[in-house]
């Protein structure tokens, strides 16, 4: 599994990225993060918006939420986390 996190801030306005694989790196296809079973979220501190980006079609859904801190958006993201491993499998087997 992997997992990174990148911050931005542009026009002044501050930004937490989340990526997500279920896969090792050394198992992407190519290497490419986008060939593996991936999400992108995006987190903003100051209005409480974590938002799911981008994702692998095999990847479940995930609905825009409000969180109040970035440890509650890590525990949002462990919940999805739990979901996607249960819905690839299912969706492989």
């Amino acid at each position: 599994m992997f997992k990174g996190r990148t911050y931005s801030k542009l026009a002044g306005r501050e930004s937490v990225f989340f990526n997500l694989a279920l896969e090792d790196k050394d198992e992407w296809k190519y290497g490419i993060f986008q060939n593996a079973h991936f999400a992108q979220f995006v987190y903003r501190p100051e209005d409480g918006k974590l938002e799911l980006i981008a994702k692998h079609y095999e990847m479940p859904k995930f609905r825009k939420c409000n969180v109040k801190s970035e440890d509650d958006c890590t525990s949002k993201l462990e919940e999805y986390i739990r979901k996607a491993l249960l819905s690839v499998m299912c969706a492989t087997a």
